[in-house]
Formats: C-alpha cells, structure tokens, sequence
C-alpha cells in the first residue's frame, strides 16, 4: 500500500468517526405540520432514537432554530411528552422555559431576522418518572406575537434508570 493511499484511508476513517460523533439526534415534524423544524437538535449525546433521558437528570437539549422576525425578546419554550397514549404538558420553571435568557454561543435578545441561534434546554426528569417509551413534542413561542410558533420537533425517547 502506498503513502497516499494510507493517507487516503486515515483521511476517509477520520471523516466518519467525526460524523459518527457529531451527528445530530433525528427529529420529526410537530402534528400540525404547520409550524418550521429547528435547523438542528441534539438531546445529550444521541444520535439514534429512541434516545435516553436518565432518571434524576437534567437533559441537555440544544435547538438550533432561525428567528422569523425583527425585534424578538420574548420566546418561550413549552414541552408535551406523549406516554401510553397519554400527552401531558411537562411544566418547565419560568428560568428554563426562557429562551432569551438560555441562548449559546454569545447570542441574546432582541433576535433579527434569519438570525441563526442555539437555545439549551435543561429538562429535568424525575427520579420517580415511569420507564416507558415517551414522545417529546418541544415547541418554541414568540409570546409577543399571540404565541406565534417559531420552531416546533418530536422525537423518540425512553425514561430509564441512570
């Protein structure tokens, strides 16, 4: 074999495994099929569903959405999660469900148009939650525009023990 063709193989496995480890965990449209998918989420470290969300934890969940208009400064975030046919709305504290005040990178509020940020959700699950399949719907809100929707997602995931 060759140096190049070495050099070709380390190049197209390194390829790969930073793939492998960067994917992002596969999401689906909300039920209306209205409202625009985020650009990107990742909940912990998953990139197959269903994913794991680990008793007495905080899950870590970074949306990647565009904001629709000027002048954004209030979003909300509002979680469902669907068990056994059952959907409740999961109640976040007032500091979690902010948006503005849970933005990555250095960005904050007021948000523009097309401007592309990274919202963390840290959702808490109960030590004493059920260990079933659960659907998670995650929909963000702008509260100043009668609650327009600016991202919504549903995925796959599965409560159990850490």
């Amino acid at each position: 074999m060759s140096a190049s063709q070495v050099f070709l193989y380390t190049c197209l496995i390194f390829g790969l495994m930073l793939t492998f480890t960067s994917a992002d965990t596969p999401i689906r449209e909300c039920a209306n099929n209205k409202s625009p998918l985020p650009l990107m989420v990742q909940i912990n470290d998953c990139n197959a569903l269903p994913c794991d969300l680990l008793k007495g934890q905080d899950s870590s969940i970074a949306i990647q959405f565009v904001a629709t208009r000027n002048g954004m400064h209030q979003l909300t975030a509002k979680v469902h999660l669907t068990s056994l046919g059952v959907t409740i709305p999961f109640e976040l504290d007032a500091q979690r469900s902010n948006v503005c005040q849970n933005l990555l990178h250095g960005a904050y509020c007021p948000l523009d148009t097309g401007e592309d940020v990274t919202y963390r959700l840290r959702l808490p699950v109960a030590s004493n939650q059920p260990e079933v399949p659960t659907r998670l719907q995650v929909t963000l809100y702008d509260s100043e525009r009668d609650n327009e929707v600016v991202a919504c997602f549903m995925t796959d995931t599965r409560v159990r023990k850490a």
